[in-house]
């Protein structure tokens, strides 16, 4: 029942590996080649991890103390309404979203804890995005968005960044 929670919620909580996250190195050196979904670097990862670095092993620990909040506030719910649905691709999740208003307290706070925490992490992104557009467009104007690539050229061009970018950069990974 642990693990089912733990999964399902991972789909949902964990955020790309994005230039600056702790764990990015050990992605790299460990998962390379890896396809990034279904919890496959999250399993790579787990098999390697005695090997990871000390700030992956720090985001991993402090990533494990809040699921094990969730699992512990969530898993009744997960008995109650949701113990023939396989885990999975977030259908854990999506189970517990179809009953909402039907969970325990804890569940719920739990859940509201969790979405304030993406809305934090997406209005950081936001803020980034803003201050940093005129630099990705005059830096990277011939770099095809998506995944991390523009991030990516920023970041090679940090010395070359405006101001307003750099603060926005900074703020975001000293709040993330």
């Amino acid at each position: 029942m642990r693990s089912a929670v733990v999964a399902a919620v991972v789909l949902c909580a964990i955020p790309a590996v994005a230039a600056d996250h702790p764990c990015k190195a050990d992605v790299e050196k460990f998962c390379a080649g890896l396809q990034p979904g279904q919890g496959r670097i999250l399993q790579c990862l787990a098999q390697h991890e005695a090997d990871l670095s000390a700030g992956c092993k720090q985001k991993r620990d402090s990533f494990r103390e809040q699921m094990e909040e969730i699992r512990a506030a969530c898993e009744a719910d997960v008995r109650k309404f949701c113990s023939d649905v396989r885990p999975g691709d977030g259908r854990i999740v999506r189970c517990l979203q179809q009953h909402a208003n039907e969970l325990s307290d804890p569940c719920k706070n739990e859940g509201e804890k969790m979405r304030a925490r993406g809305q934090a992490h997406r209005a950081l992104l936001q803020d980034v995005q803003q201050a940093c557009r005129d630099d990705a467009n005059k830096l990277c104007s011939g770099v095809k968005p998506g995944g991390g690539r523009i991030a990516r050229c920023l970041k090679s061009h940090q010395n070359e960044l405006s101001q307003s970018c750099t603060s926005a950069i900074g703020e975001a990974k000293d709040r993330w």
